[in-house]
């Protein structure tokens, strides 16, 4: 029988979205407040009420300052400091000419040279720049943007606008609301890494490298070092460090029982003003291969549009398919609404501890809703409230039979700083109610944990109770939820090997179901941090899958970006998913 939404779904659904709209334009951006005080304007004799912005000053600061009225020219000797609005500099010994504004600053045994613009931080042997123009040459440089430590070369730092002139950069779109004129530094001869040692574990060497001041570090065609070997020549441009950007520069290497050994890469490739595109491509020596890309565009301040091609194997149909899906995205003040479409899409459902199914689904479309988090002050925790409403198939085909489907509900997390002797507590709760009004069905789940981290010595342990309750049901399979019941426990120690900087740890972990009465898996660990990268060889014995009975496995990463890991023998599709 076909009913119309329910009185109160519709209601909430309308409240998140009016209160989405309300708050984003309602709550102050701290994007662009840095704290400091207006500008100050005095207006001309004579002229009209057009206030005018006075000249950039420049500020010399130092030990012994020497000016000659005669050349114009200040030396100053000894924490020399010069600074003006956009940039400051730091050096043993400089002079700075006041009829043409170039500063010429020295290094010596002891100090460098140093240059901070935007954020960004530059350190070299002389520089000679013009507090004007803000055009200037760093030479012998070192620095850091983000995560990334560079070093080697020259560095030419320019307004956006010169960079543009000689062909360094794209020239970027123009927008309703015009900023401040932006620096770049074009970098040659450079080696970036996030490893601070002399000899670095991991690096990046490039011909060239363009730097936007606290904003992104484009790596021209860099080649992937581990030590001194060279792994692989990244063919496109790469960004370093990105606000959209969530993805790095890395090669993949994999195992499936299904698929076997899997070689690839994936990273980001530099589009300039256009957008950003992310790809990666997975070949598997069973004959299998996967590929994604993924393509960003800011529309305006918050706004975005997203479209992505997936060619992804699902191993419970045996079948691999392109996996398109596009839409729009908002996210402002820690609101987010995304509007988007996607035909079978690989989503997972844990049918029961350690167990999952993959569906290929279909939205059209799906409008998802929700807000900020919220904090409680009582509990030391934090809630938020969320909505979503689409139309959606399970089959292979969108000829298929639709459903629509309401969802909406609120969930809760909490860490407190407050402890139980040596038990620290943890929790969360999630709620969803879904109505699939088209249907005359509903269903609510209610997914509930609490545990407790705590140290013994030099071991640290992890208890954790999970519950989730289902009752109704859903006419798809994707989304149809059943209870679940379980217990899980980890525990890890150090090992007393290597030097100071060198950290060994080994863990075990297993999870019990409570309901079949029975331990679902359990996973080992062994784990070497060398202080800028780490390496961890596991090995799961998963009790509940047949299909996956025993996984093992080899993963690394910079410890600068833990999100990002290059593993060897995951054998869950689900990691391939997430991480691919």
């Amino acid at each position: 029988m076909e009913r119309s939404l329910t009185r109160g779904g519709r209601g909430l659904f309308v409240a998140l979205f009016c209160a989405a709209i309300f708050f984003t334009q309602a709550a102050p951006s701290f994007a662009d407040d840095k704290g400091e005080p207006a500008p100050m304007y005095i207006p001309s004799e004579g002229a009209d009420d057009t206030p005018k912005q006075p000249p950039n000053e420049v500020f010399l600061d130092a030990d012994e300052i020497s000016y000659s009225e005669k050349t114009g020219l200040a030396t100053a000797e000894g924490n020399v400091k010069v600074r003006n609005k956009e940039v400051r500099l730091f050096a043993p010994y400089a002079e700075y000419d006041a009829d043409t504004n170039i500063v010429d600053a020295y290094s010596d045994h002891r100090e460098n040279v140093v240059i901070m613009s935007g954020g960004d931080r530059f350190t070299g042997k002389h520089l000679k720049y013009n507090m004007e123009t803000r055009r200037g040459v760093l030479t012998q440089v070192s620095g850091k943007s983000e995560a990334m430590y560079m070093q080697g070369g020259t560095v030419r730092l320019m307004p956006i606008e010169d960079a543009v002139k000689l062909g360094i950069v794209r020239a970027p779109r123009k927008k309703k609301k015009q900023s401040e004129s932006e620096d770049v530094a074009e970098w040659l001869g450079v080696t970036s890494t996030t490893c601070d040692f002399t000899n670095p574990h991991y690096r990046l060497v490039s011909k060239k490298v363009v730097v936007y001041p606290g904003k992104r570090t484009v790596i021209k065609k860099p080649k992937f070092y581990i030590g001194k070997t060279l792994i692989m020549a990244y063919p496109f441009d790469y960004i370093a460090n990105s606000k959209r950007n969530r993805d790095a520069l890395m090669p993949i290497i994999r195992y499936s029982s299904n698929k076997g050994m899997g070689f690839g890469i994936k990273g980001p490739i530099d589009m300039g003003d256009i957008g950003e595109l992310d790809v990666a491509g997975l070949y598997w020596s069973k004959g299998i291969w996967e590929a994604r890309f993924n393509y960003n565009y800011e529309i305006m301040d918050s706004l975005s549009l997203f479209a992505s091609a997936k060619h992804l194997y699902n191993e419970d149909t045996d079948d691999t398919l392109w996996r398109p899906a596009w839409g729009l995205l908002y996210e402002k003040n820690g609101w987010l609404a995304r509007l988007w479409w996607a035909e079978r899409d690989l989503v997972g459902n844990e049918i029961e501890p350690d167990v999952s199914v993959d569906y290929d689904v279909w939205r059209k479309p799906e409008f998802y809703l929700h807000t900020p988090w919220f904090k409680d002050g009582v509990s030391g925790g934090q809630f938020r409230i969320f909505g979503i409403l689409g139309k959606y198939s399970d089959n292979f085909s969108k000829d298929g039979e639709w459903t629509d489907r309401l969802a909406y509900g609120a969930e809760y997390q909490g860490q407190p700083k407050w402890s139980l002797w040596i038990f620290k507590p943890f929790y969360g709760a999630r709620y969803t109610r879904y109505d699939y009004y088209d249907k005359d069905r509903t269903q609510d789940v209610t997914n509930a944990w609490f545990g407790f981290s705590y140290k013994i010595g030099d071991f640290s342990l992890a208890s954790t109770y999970y519950r989730r309750w289902a009752d109704g049901g859903s006419p798809m399979l994707w989304d149809n939820y059943s209870d679940s019941e379980s217990f899980s426990q980890s525990i890890s120690f150090p090992l007393p090997l290597g030097a100071s900087w060198e950290k060994w740890n080994f863990a075990v972990s297993g999870n019990y179901d409570l309901q079949a009465d029975k331990i679902s898996s359990v996973r080992y660990a062994l784990t070497y941090d060398k202080h800028c990268i780490t390496w961890q060889i596991w090995y799961r014995d998963n009790k509940s899958d047949e299909k996956n009975k025993t996984e093992f496995g080899l993963t690394f990463y910079i410890n600068a970006y833990p999100e990002y890991k290059l593993e060897f023998g995951s054998d869950s599709n689900e990691s391939v998913k997430e991480d691919f």
